[in-house]
């Protein structure tokens, strides 16, 4: 059996976040067993899955303080909806499409080209005007906002 890596994050926002606690970490204690020890589990149909009890525990408690964090504050909801938008072309559109015309030779102006860059410019858009709600939302809950008060 071979070993397979663990599935990629839904939220590619936190990764960087993520990499640099469990990377800063590692280096800072290397012979700590709990940060840098990986765990083989056989899963029925799946084969072995490393789990990492560090990376569990630090990312669970990272949702944790958030979900909290948008429980107390009704705006952070769209605070976190425009830290979403501003990553979201760079990171999952922009700098993929880009490296893959690159790594790729492809033709400017080919038709495959010319598909990816209509492709990036709509997510552009995309980003943009869920940018624009998401300072609308600020703004109106800003506006209603009091500090320490329950509704």
């Amino acid at each position: 059996d071979t070993l397979k890596s663990s599935p990629p994050e839904n939220k590619v926002s936190a990764q960087p976040i993520f990499g640099f606690v469990e990377k800063w970490s590692s280096e800072q204690w290397p012979e700590n067993n709990f940060i840098n020890l990986e765990i083989p589990v056989e899963i029925p149909c799946y084969g072995t899955y490393c789990i990492n009890l560090f990376r569990l525990i630090w990312r669970t408690v990272y949702v944790i303080i958030t979900a909290l964090l948008a429980m107390i504050f009704p705006f952070f909801n769209d605070f976190l909806g425009l830290i979403g938008a501003a990553s979201f072309w760079p990171l999952t559109v922009y700098f993929p499409v880009e490296m893959h015309i690159a790594r790729t030779k492809m033709k400017k102006y080919s038709f495959t080209w010319t598909w990816l860059k209509i492709l990036s410019w709509g997510c552009l858009v995309v980003t943009l005007v869920a940018a624009a709600g998401s300072v609308q939302g600020l703004a109106q809950d800003v506006k209603t906002y009091k500090p320490f008060k329950t509704q």
